[in-house]
């Protein structure tokens, strides 16, 4: 573009740069019960969390320039590599179109920004899109550097990728300024996956055994007790992606709550990351842990609000007492490292049941229900107990930290 544009464009190509970050959170949500590998699956967290938030601050930019309906108006074509994102087929697909397509046309378009507006005057935007090159300059090293590792696992992958980047080109690239032309995806063409049923690991994982779980005692072994402990935070991946499926399964909910949720889901990935620190420290391998895939696919029997409500005014709730044993236990035997990790989870915790408190309320109105938080929270709590395979979740029902 060789002119500067109107503050009426530039609205327009803001709505495109937030739409299309939502489009990356929403994607890589859904995918990430979907993809075994476990860097991946610690990546997509940070990124989902990253995206909902450049999201967010284009939003805010939006309203300033008053707009207070980012997503009307958007074209279908756009609308279309929105949807398309969501029917890759595995790992390869979801990096190849969500990073090495959508996350570079960003970059892009990020970069040259200032260049098109009238940034003496338009500064807030101009402040606004550099902020968010660093964290995007991240996000596609990442896959430049990673998606090599994984490719050749994944034959045919650059025929997605050709298909999501010709419809983005067609109208007009992440701007939507450069030359358009009519493309169409036929949904009908592949399969949608979404939502993961079961979430996945690499197959030579080894798998949970409830029957072989048990919690040594806190002070008789203490050494035993902190591993078994971290181990049971290193699998609060199953956490993050059950929330990736709520996420991928409530878009009619606001923004906020969006917002709010790849939060919630990047914090449980950060639990997991303070498990697989310590366990590494004390000794063991990632991929020795046995996975606790069985609660993130006996929660997906559930509806998602059935299991928002059943997370964040159940199972979170009735963990804090636990937290706040082992931090004064790890504090008493001078445990430093271990007592610093669970305050940062229990904190995090806190925030988690006050946005259940906001948003069950919310989600049972949206969805047609006709119960209270209270009577959802009754029948979840009764549902945990029959259902879960996690003892502690049991012992946390009953009161026993």
């Amino acid at each position: 573009m060789s002119e500067r544009i109107t503050i009426e464009q530039n609205v327009e190509i803001l709505k495109r740069y937030a739409y299309l970050e939502r489009a990356c959170m929403r994607t890589l949500a859904g995918w990430l019960p979907g993809v075994p590998e476990w860097e991946a699956k610690n990546q997509f967290g940070l990124h989902i969390w990253e995206s909902a938030d450049a999201a967010d601050h284009l939003r805010a930019r939006l309203r300033e320039l008053r707009n207070h309906q980012p997503e009307r108006g958007l074209s279908p074509a756009l609308q279309q590599v929105f949807t398309a994102l969501d029917y890759a087929q595995n790992t390869a697909e979801v990096i190849a179109t969500v990073y090495l397509v959508v996350k570079r046309a960003l970059l892009h378009a990020y970069r040259n920004h200032p260049e098109v507006t009238w940034s003496d005057f338009d500064n807030p935007t101009v402040k606004v899109t550099e902020s968010l090159i660093a964290q995007t300059e991240a996000q596609v090293a990442w896959a430049e550097r990673y998606f090599p590792t994984i490719a050749e696992g994944y034959p045919g992958w650059e025929s997605w990728r050709d298909t999501v980047a010709g419809l983005l080109e067609s109208d007009g690239g992440a701007m939507g300024t450069g030359p358009k032309v009519e493309a169409r995806f036929d949904l009908d063409a592949r399969p949608l996956l979404l939502p993961w049923k079961e979430c996945q690991r690499m197959p030579d994982w080894p798998i949970f055994d409830p029957e072989q779980d048990v919690e040594p005692d806190r002070k008789a072994d203490p050494e035993g007790h902190r591993l078994w402990r971290f181990k049971h935070y290193l699998n609060e991946m199953t956490a993050s992606e059950t929330l990736g499926s709520i996420l991928w399964m409530t878009p009619e909910m606001p923004w906020e709550y969006q917002h709010n949720v790849a939060r919630h889901l990047w914090d449980e990935i950060r639990h997991s990351q303070l498990g697989q620190t310590r366990i590494q420290q004390l000794g063991l391998k990632i991929e020795e842990v046995p996975q606790v895939v069985q609660i993130y696919n006996v929660m997906m029997t559930l509806p998602a609000v059935d299991q928002y409500a059943l997370l964040t005014t159940v199972i979170e709730p009735n963990g804090m007492p636990e937290k706040r044993a082992n931090r004064e236990h790890w504090e008493d035997i001078h445990d430093d490292i271990s007592a610093a990790a669970v305050s940062y989870d229990w904190s995090d915790e806190n925030f988690h049941i006050r946005w259940g408190q906001k948003w069950t309320p919310i989600l049972l109105e949206t969805y047609g229900y006709d119960e209270t938080p209270e009577q959802i929270k009754e029948r979840m709590e009764a549902w945990l107990l029959e259902n879960t395979p996690v003892k502690m979740q049991q012992r946390h029902a009953h009161g026993i930290a």
